[in-house]
């Protein structure tokens, strides 16, 4: 579902039970225009202390600069109590006692022109159960696995119909997958944000050797 005004795209993207995809990793196509943004994280939730739903959000985004090299950061700046996403400009994780199908979490995203101006990710915690860390998950989800995911769309990638992929739009109860990038998703974070390429340098001249 797409909303448009004269300058502003709202995306949807969600992982859930069951989809289809006939090409390896997607760009969604609007980029930020830096290599990072930051985020804040509303914690109330129905499942686990405060404190393990900031950690594993946060492991979830930092997924991405961490087996990138860098090729983008998402920097977490607090807790919120907002309880409603939206076009706002801030970029906010927040889990609602609601159940939205066969979607365990959804990331909206606002564009500009080529630009991602703001990025939501809203927890299903209505439909589903989640838990954190890599222990005693039963019939539920880790959130750093479904976060890793939905951060992966606010950065501006599509769903890729490789199923190692972090990027893949499926994912099994209690899977501890997600949260480590397969080379389709690398590939797909530096098609978006190449890394720099350190330039020769100018001016030396090497005489002599072994």
């Amino acid at each position: 579902m797409r909303t448009r005004s004269t300058i502003l795209v709202i995306t949807l993207a969600a992982i859930t039970a069951l989809s289809i995809r006939t090409s390896a990793y997607v760009l969604s196509g609007p980029v930020w225009p830096t290599r990072s943004t930051t985020y804040v994280i509303n914690t109330t939730n129905l499942d686990l202390p405060d404190n393990s739903v900031e950690s594993a959000v946060r492991a979830g985004a930092d997924t991405w600069a961490l087996q990138t090299g860098g090729a983008f950061t998402f920097t977490f700046t607090g807790r919120s109590t907002q309880t409603t996403n939206g076009f706002d400009g801030t970029n906010l994780v927040l889990f609602r006692n609601a159940s939205n199908g066969s979607a365990i979490a959804t990331t909206y995203w606002w564009s500009s022109g080529s630009n991602i101006v703001d990025a939501d990710i809203v927890f299903w915690d209505g439909g589903f159960q989640f838990f954190a860390g890599t222990t005693g998950c039963s019939n539920g989800f880790y959130i750093e696995d479904i976060a890793a995911h939905e951060f992966g769309h606010a950065l501006g990638l599509g769903h890729s119909a490789s199923p190692a992929a972090t990027m893949y739009p499926t994912v099994s109860s209690c899977s501890m997958g997600n949260r480590t990038l397969d080379a389709d998703d690398i590939a797909g974070v530096t098609a978006l944000y190449p890394l720099s390429v350190p330039s020769a340098p100018r001016g030396v001249r090497i005489i002599g050797g072994l």
